[in-house]
């Protein structure tokens, strides 16, 4: 298997492309529209350019269609080689704007066995579908069988809504060239996107389309880039500030890949020490913010708090580079004893309680806090007083059962026993 790798060495690169590093394994099935110019060498150029990294391989024979590829030994025999983050899907330049009908058996099965075998390879996988053009003046052999091929523009706009409709029905991405064409050809027409043939790409033709996979891949802001190929600055950066404009700046709308990430999680608490699961089914990797500037990357941690109060505990997965996060408040308590001292400083009544009870304190005091707690050591009730020794509590609410009381005031803190009938 032929293969590309560029490895860099960031030393000196411009501020301007100080940002982190990416790499990314992709490759292009497709035909001559991906062929021409070697746009994955060009795409390549720009990682270089930015700093980034592309690894790529391909398969490009002429006239290629869908279906051709899904039988193809050698496309197959290159999805399974290795795990790939993009696989790039481009159809034969007319296919994608015919018929519903006639695509719906001559496209779209064909389309669906090939993401079906490149996610069995690698879960993690994406097709990234390579929008076309129109020809420059429509597709003059097929024009009198679908007259919606007779123009550019009838044509330009059935291929961009098959290639959505097929991102979409698959969960994939776009790398929309056809729409930076189209932008290029509406605003700046003295670019030549074409070949003689009006079909294939000239040079910047191929750089517009790369730009835009570039912007897909990377989901970075194509003018960043300073390589020009061999073009003109002026027309590079033209080319650069449509695909920013088409791409770039709304590049959601290219993307359908859902979000395979999920979070949850259950607690065990023990006074200060708490254990937590994570019961969450698809991720790859875990990273817990236990609420009190600590955090964990392992599975199922444990950790222990250095005080009693309440922390918000937020658990974030990540699947396939996508991200699902879940929040929880906890309480978590001192160790409560019966037989404390500070019981002998404080009484309850009456004895069980019903709906209300009544602390009296041994003493006035400016603030004071109680707080009830199960005999899990969950805080179930609280209660703040100002300027008392009397403190009347509704309990209606409270379960039959043994709870802990936890009094604390600007000077100390008590605990005793409360009965609920």
């Amino acid at each position: 298997m032929k293969r590309f790798a560029l490895l860099l060495i960031l030393i000196g690169l411009p501020l301007s492309h100080s940002f982190a590093q990416i790499s990314k394994q992709v490759l292009f099935l497709g035909n001559s529209y991906t062929g021409a110019n070697n746009l994955p060498l060009i795409i390549q150029n720009m990682a270089e350019n930015t700093g980034d990294v592309l690894i790529y391989d391909s398969n490009t024979p002429g006239g290629h269609r869908f279906l051709n590829h899904a039988v193809n030994s050698t496309s197959l025999a290159k999805i399974n080689a290795e795990q790939w983050d993009y696989v790039v899907l481009q159809g034969q330049s007319q296919e994608t704007s015919w018929s519903a009908s006639q695509m719906a058996t001559e496209v779209y099965p064909h389309v669906e066995t090939l993401t079906t075998a490149i996610r069995a390879n690698y879960d993690c996988s994406n097709p990234l579908f390579y929008m076309t053009w129109g020809r420059e003046n429509g597709d003059a052999n097929n024009c009198e069988f679908i007259s919606w091929v007779c123009t550019y523009e009838g044509m330009d706009d059935a291929i961009y809504n098959t290639y959505m409709d097929l991102a979409e029905v698959n969960e994939g991405e776009v790398a929309p060239a056809g729409a930076v064409w189209r932008y290029l050809r509406t605003n700046h027409p003295e670019i030549d996107l074409y070949t003689a043939d009006g079909s294939h790409p000239s040079l910047a033709g191929s750089y517009a389309a790369a730009c835009a996979f570039y912007t897909m891949i990377y989901k970075k802001d194509p003018s960043l880039i300073t390589w020009n190929s061999t073009l003109s600055e002026a027309d590079a950066n033209t080319i650069k500030l449509a695909a920013k404009t088409v791409v770039f700046n709304q590049i959601e709308t290219f993307d359908f890949t859902t979000n395979l990430a999920d979070a949850s999680f259950n607690e065990v608490i023990t006074n200060t020490d708490v254990n937590f699961t994570n019961t969450s089914t698809n991720f790859d990797a875990v990273s817990w913010d236990f609420g009190d500037d600590n955090t964990s990357t392992q599975t199922n941690p444990q950790h222990t708090y250095a005080t009693a109060g309440d922390y918000t505990v937020t658990l974030t997965t990540t699947k396939c580079g996508k991200t699902a996060t879940t929040s929880k408040v906890i309480t978590v308590t001192s160790a409560l004893s019966l037989d404390d001292e500070s019981l002998t400083k404080t009484t309850l009544f009456p004895i069980p309680v019903k709906d209300s009870a009544t602390i009296q304190l041994n003493n006035h005091f400016s603030t004071v806090t109680i707080s009830i707690f199960d005999m899990n050591g969950k805080r179930v009730s609280q209660f703040q007083y100002a300027q008392t020794d009397t403190c009347n509590l509704d309990v209606s609410h409270l379960k039959s059962g043994v709870y802990m009381a936890q009094i604390v005031t600007e000077t100390s803190q008590f605990n005793c026993r409360l009965i609920k009938d």
